[in-house]
């Protein structure tokens, strides 16, 4: 059923998002990963986060992990992940600073 040349997938993406938190769920059934855009907006009191629910098969889910953690490591080695460190409480800057660790 999911057997096909690569030539032949043609990709029709039709809904972006961006996401800067996940909340993971694991049922007996499959997996559930929550995409959030956080912190979100306050309204009426509330912080309302946008986000989108994904559900995968606990093999499917296997594979994205284990996708996911050999391209993190290799880009990580190559030097060209985006880190993220926190300037510390006696400066005046209000921002963290990110920058990619070379």
């Amino acid at each position: 059923m999911y057997g096909y040349k690569p030539e032949d997938l043609s990709l029709d993406i039709t809904h972006t998002s961006y996401s800067n938190m996940a909340y993971v769920q694991v049922s007996h059934r499959d997996v559930s990963i929550d995409f959030l855009e956080m912190p979100g907006v306050r309204r009426d009191g509330k912080n309302i986060v946008k986000g989108s629910r994904v559900y995968k098969s606990h093999a499917a889910a296997q594979k994205l992990a284990e996708s996911l953690s050999k391209l993190l490591d290799r880009v990580h080695s190559d030097g060209e992940m985006e880190t993220y460190t926190p300037i510390s409480d006696h400066t005046h800057s209000n921002s963290p600073a990110t920058k990619k660790s070379k």
